[in-house]
């Protein structure tokens, strides 16, 4: 098919052409997109430049409770990412469950419950939220090719069926699906919650990074594609915004804390109890150049 007579044009060049102008159809979009809040932002109607998204990882297998909870808040002004780590054996304060943890919200009333909560513990507002299970999470490691990294030890769980469903050994390795997502959960009976968030934090910072290792373009289209969570309210179009823009940031801009407090016994239970100074300084972290103003 390929023939160079006047008026043809070559089959691989026009592939190529119509790509060129697919990639440049997306990123006018994208710059109508932002002409738009920019304008909407002069006249004083824009929302704030910051933004939360809750990511909740569940485990059916035990409850149907938040096992994991990672607020993602995005400063667009200052160009900033804070990933904020709650410890799903974080105590609320409520008047009519005096020991609550906030891992018991989503089995007592899902994405939405849990989301609450957490607006109500750190008095903000949660922009959108994606529910992660199992299958999700491992697809998603398949799909990237993993991720190298050095275990640190050696790590075994049996299932309540007494079958081993975690086995890692110590060293550098690929983790992929399964091994990754073994990974991320292994509680350590001496450590706790603690060392398992570290661990998340530890897997979380090379998939930013390979953020890094591709054009924006190609990461928008690529979340644009996966994005296929079990419930959310985030759109596969605003999940590939995210990615397009934080691909354009620095790696030293992107910021990783564990919701302040201590461990404490309540009830034979470690409890996760808040402290509330700290508190405040971790989300004024993620207000910026705002902060104290």
């Amino acid at each position: 098919m390929k023939r160079n007579k006047k008026g043809k044009i070559k089959t691989g060049k026009l592939a190529l052409f119509l790509l060129i102008v697919a990639a440049v159809l997306v990123i006018l979009g994208m710059a109508v997109g932002k002409g738009v809040t920019y304008i909407m932002g002069k006249n004083g109607n824009s929302a704030s430049p910051i933004s939360y998204y809750l990511f909740i990882g569940t485990d059916k297998n035990w409850g149907n409770e938040a096992d994991a909870l990672l607020l993602t808040a995005w400063n667009s002004r200052d160009k900033e990412v804070t990933f904020i780590s709650i410890p799903p054996n974080t105590k609320l304060s409520r008047q009519e469950k005096k020991n609550q943890l906030i891992r018991s919200t989503f089995s007592e009333g899902g994405a939405e419950e849990t989301k609450s909560a957490v607006e109500n513990l750190l008095h903000l507002r949660v922009d959108g939220y994606g529910v992660v299970d199992f299958s999700d999470f491992e697809n998603y490691m398949d799909k990237i090719g993993g991720i190298d990294m050095y275990v640190e030890k050696n790590m075994e769980h049996v299932d309540g069926s007494g079958n081993p469903d975690i086995t890692i050994r110590q060293g550098y390795q690929d983790l992929k699906g399964a091994q990754a997502l073994g990974y991320v959960r292994y509680l350590d009976g001496k450590n706790g919650e603690i060392d398992r968030i570290q661990r998340q934090e530890r897997v979380l910072k090379p998939l930013v990074s390979s953020l890094h290792n591709h054009f924006a373009l190609y990461s928008y289209v690529f979340a644009h594609h996966i994005w296929n969570l079990s419930e959310t309210d985030i759109s596969a179009g605003e999940a590939a915004q995210l990615a397009y823009t934080f691909t354009n940031y620095p790696e030293d801009s992107f910021h990783y804390v564990i919701l302040p407090g201590e461990t404490q016994t309540i009830g034979k239970i470690p409890t996760w109890v808040v402290n509330p100074a700290e508190l405040q300084k971790a989300v004024a972290l993620t207000i910026g150049s705002d902060n104290g103003k």
